[in-house]
């Protein structure tokens, strides 16, 4: 059996395994050897994405609660500015 796996081993492929390169990914270069599985990499980015969807959602509920104090703020305002509109005409006399 080894004899025949020797005979398979052709001068063409040895000739390919001999000029080593990096193997392709989604994330990056890959090197023999490398102990990061696939699977570890989609649980680290699953991890990051749920982190960020976090941070992303208490930003958003802030963010509301900002745009809401600006509301009041701006009817209180305009109720202030027309109610002292209002004592100055009533106070001019002609």
């Amino acid at each position: 059996m080894r004899t025949r796996h020797l005979q398979l081993v052709t001068q063409k492929h040895l000739a390919t395994t001999s000029s080593r390169s990096s193997a392709l990914s989604p994330y990056g270069p890959v090197r023999a050897g490398l102990t990061i599985s696939q699977t570890t990499n989609e649980a680290r980015l699953s991890e990051l994405l749920s982190s960020l969807e976090s941070v992303v959602e208490s930003l958003n509920y802030k963010s509301l609660e900002v745009y809401d104090t600006l509301n009041i703020a701006t009817e209180n305002l305009r109720v202030a500015l027309s109610n002292i509109a209002t004592d100055e005409v009533g106070t001019d006399t002609i």
